[in-house]
């Protein structure tokens, strides 16, 4: 009977190193995007009057499950727009933003409405998000998209799909109608 003196590592060696070559290789290669396909229908939004009821009264009125028509301007933050995902806010059109104080060197972002007293601001805003067949926001950013930008005039008409008595409200787009504007 032939004893063996080989080291055990010097056996375990060679599947290690392919391990760590896999895993080396692995790093390198950039992850892979996940490919959606997700994109607003065409003719989602649409440019027309952009009529309905103002943020603050939609507030009052409506319950979850109500099929509303909302009309806001967007913005109300530094980022009204959800990276990735088809989710912004508006603001009741009542309420003045930092652009129609008329000093347009005043703030460099006028649509987050930092003029504003933020207790204001809470009771006149609505999020909007535009959902798929499960009910989950789009993954795709907004801002830009079919002229959807900060301090655009916009109809919402949609289901409110939450609210409370503490300020939120959520309405799921069914289409958006963009005010014109004046040439």
């Amino acid at each position: 009977m032939a004893i063996s003196h080989t080291r055990p590592t010097l056996r375990i060696l060679p599947a290690v190193c392919l391990v760590v070559v896999a895993a080396l290789t692995r790093c390198s290669e950039a992850p892979p995007t996940p490919s959606t396909g997700a994109t607003l229908p065409a003719g989602f939004v649409s440019v027309g009057s952009a009529d309905g009821l103002a943020v603050k009264a939609v507030k009052e009125r409506a319950r979850t499950g109500d099929r509303v028509t909302i009309v806001g301007r967007i913005g109300g933050s530094v980022q009204p727009f959800v990276a990735d995902r088809a989710v912004f806010t508006i603001v009741d059109p009542a309420l003045p933003s930092c652009a129609d104080g008329g000093d347009s060197d005043h703030c460099a972002t006028p649509y987050d409405y930092c003029c504003e007293d933020r207790s204001n601001l809470r009771s006149a805003t609505a999020t909007i998000e535009i959902v798929d067949v499960a009910g989950e926001p789009l993954p795709i950013g907004l801002r830009g998209v079919q002229g959807l930008d900060p301090l655009v005039t916009i109809a919402v008409t949609g289901l409110v799909a939450d609210r409370n008595d503490q300020g939120l409200l959520i309405v799921r787009a069914e289409r958006i109608e963009r005010r014109k504007t004046a040439e």
